[in-house]
């Protein structure tokens, strides 16, 4: 039978039918080696050698592996026996387990024995201990908690934030599960949920996005089975006073139609709750509903922003309209502990940290003004707006002179210039072309950025950066970068204290943050490191992806930049979602000055690549450390 990650790794493949995947897909959303990648692939086949008849699961170089069907009929039908099959064995590990006690206690009235919990997932005592462990973990996220006492343990909270759980749970779950794979009484339901749903989006002309239509859909399907079985919204589940009577009568009438469907009465706190719900997950547009109070935060937000970083918002009229129209719907739904799924979350932290971080500023201000909690989630869409806003103002200021050191022909290098200037018309002033004999008597004065088609002296001291004659999409952004960044690789490296590089043992978050920071305070004047630290940490994880953390202060503290790094002989448990560290960053940027974040966007790319990363975790040394570095990021630079 297959591994979990096999079976992923199957319904993936079944997801998008025809598609091909490579193994390094694979690799990197799984954290584990090609050659693993493989062996997985391999055992997939031979266990789907079988259903030959129905379906094969086909590998070709260089497109990688895809699923493909013989018999229509028949794929459903194995398909469906898989998945059967998987939900039998899922109870061999312990996440399926955890969800599956998560559901089985949130369905009961009262405590229950932890002897019948033991019995249902079918574990020991012993593992049963250990299980409720990791559900408490999962619990803590949405203000719920678990009781135990005398033998008997129960699920104690709002009823609101235990179906945001299942909500957020369930919603990954039928992520990983394809929809041909749902039972057919769940695939009826949803079905008619889908239904009566888009019936009366429609009829009240009320616009949503394809993805919050789905939200809604398993949000309601949840409030049907919670209802079935009395479990009940009351009135301490909603806190919050706007106006929403379209979305009351849409939710209004979509009950009326389940009541009457499926037999069951539904309370009008249920019907505000949907009608809050919808409201909450709809393309907010009316800007009559945007306070004045709310414009006047937003100017002051701006305001403070520029005090602290190297980037004016202030003028950016489509920016400010973006946030107020964001922040309305996202108040209300910080209000009511309402979470909204970002699955761009990890992607929009590494790609574009410098906006992130703004975003994580901007949401500090605003749960200070509003009193709420912003979660992670939300602030990743605000730093969608913020990094729209940065790029324009980029482009605002392009005024570079390139020049391109080539041998080719000027019929050539005619059709690259074109390429180029169509590309970054915004950003460039001019284009010069001139041949490797022209170098020794060019003056470099003139230029502001050099771009080489060939290997020459050019390239391999660094000042220009090699790129194809018509450059791919990875040269592409590798030019975005440089007309953007640093020149040359020692420019990023200046920014490592090799004071502050260590190599421990620790086990505890509190000690890796405390030996970079005390460090960081005796080297450098540093005032409120600590506690700036510990105020980005209250805003969310700093835990960056690839098993990498990355601390930085609220506010800037320093009058220099600098960055420092902790290698860990063994991974360390970072924050209460469970992710482990085994490599720790501490960012300090000297105020307005964008460099330390320019260096990210050279860096996190090569962060993700396993062959770097791994590299980076055998350094014994700072010298080893910086010649590992200099080595990978000329080789993306140049």
């Amino acid at each position: 039978m297959l591994t979990k990650r096999q079976a992923s790794i199957f319904f993936e493949l079944t997801n998008k039918v025809g598609s091909w995947f490579k193994a390094n897909y694979f690799s990197s959303k799984y954290n584990v080696s090609l050659r693993t990648i493989q062996n997985d692939i391999k055992a997939i086949k031979d266990f789907s050698s079988v259903n030959k008849n129905a379906f094969i699961i086909e590998s070709k170089v260089p497109f990688g592996t895809r699923i493909k069907i013989v018999d229509n009929e028949q794929f459903t039908k194995k398909l469906n026996e898989i998945r059967m099959q998987s939900d039998e064995l899922s109870l061999n590990y312990k996440d399926d387990r955890v969800f599956k006690l998560l559901h089985f206690l949130l369905n009961q009235r009262q405590s229950i024995s932890l002897t019948k919990c033991a019995d249902y997932i079918y574990v020991s005592k012993s593992t049963l201990t250990t299980d409720l462990k990791e559900l408490e973990k999962l619990l803590n996220k949405f203000s719920l908690r678990l009781i135990q006492t005398k033998g008997l343990v129960y699920i104690d909270g709002l009823e609101r934030d235990k179906r945001i759980c299942l909500m957020e749970n369930d919603y990954s779950y039928f992520q990983m599960i394809p929809s041909n794979l749902i039972s057919p009484n769940e695939s009826a339901q949803f079905e008619f949920i889908r239904q009566i749903l888009m019936e009366e989006l429609l009829d009240k002309r009320y616009p949503i996005s394809d993805v919050e239509f789905q939200n809604i859909i398993i949000w309601i399907n949840i409030s049907i089975k919670r209802i079935s079985n009395f479990f009940y919204l009351n009135e301490e589940d909603i806190s919050d006073g706007q106006n929403y009577d379209i979305e009351i009568e849409i939710a209004k009438t979509i009950f009326d139609r389940i009541e009457k469907h499926y037999l069951i009465r539904v309370p009008q706190t249920e019907i505000n709750f949907l009608g809050l719900y919808i409201n909450n997950h709809s393309n907010f547009s009316n800007t009559d509903y945007i306070s004045e109070d709310l414009n006047a935060f937003i100017l002051e937000a701006l305001q403070k922003i520029y005090e602290v970083y190297p980037t004016d918002f202030r003028h950016d009229v489509n920016l400010r309209m973006e946030l107020a129209l964001h922040c309305v719907p996202m108040i209300s739904r910080a209000r009511n502990n309402v979470q909204i799924k970002n699955e761009m979350l990890d992607y929009i932290k590494q790609s574009f940290p410098y906006a992130f971080d703004i975003a994580t500023y901007f949401s500090y201000l605003l749960s200070q003004k509003y009193k709420i909690k912003i979660k992670e989630s939300e602030t990743a869409f605000l730093a969608i707006y913020f990094n729209k806003s940065i790029q324009e103002l980029s482009a605002l200021r392009g005024n570079k002179r390139i020049c391109i050191i080539t041998n080719l022909k000027r019929s050539e290098y005619f059709l690259l210039e074109q390429y180029l200037y169509d590309k970054f018309q915004k950003y460039i002033t001019s284009i010069t072309f001139v041949t490797t004999k022209d170098l020794k008597i060019l003056d470099l004065d003139r230029y502001d950025l050099f771009f080489s088609t060939e290997d020459n002296r050019a390239t391999e001291s660094g000042l220009a950066t090699k790129i194809n004659f018509f450059p791919d999409a990875n040269e592409l952004e590798k030019i975005k970068v440089r007309i953007e960044g640093f020149k040359n690789v020692e420019d990023i490296m200046k920014l490592f204290d090799p004071n502050l590089f260590f190599i421990k043992d620790f086990t505890r978050k509190e000690e890796i943050q405390e030996c970079l920071v005390s460090t960081a305070m005796k080297l450098h004047d540093c005032k409120n490191l600590r506690e700036e630290i510990e105020l980005r940490e209250e805003l969310g994880s700093t835990y960056f992806g690839n098993s990498i953390a990355i601390l930085h202060p609220m506010h800037s503290t320093t009058n220099a930049s600098f960055i420092g790094e902790i290698i860990l002989e063994k991974p360390a448990q970072w924050d209460i979602e469970g992710n482990y560290v085994n490599l720790i960053f501490l960012v300090c940027i000297q105020n307005n000055n964008l460099e330390a974040f320019r260096a990210w966007e050279y860096l996190s790319p090569l962060l993700f690549n396993n062959q770097f990363k791994q590299e980076i975790l055998t350094v014994n040394s700072f010298d080893e450390f910086k010649k590992v570095c200099e080595e990978n990021l000329k080789m993306s630079m140049y």
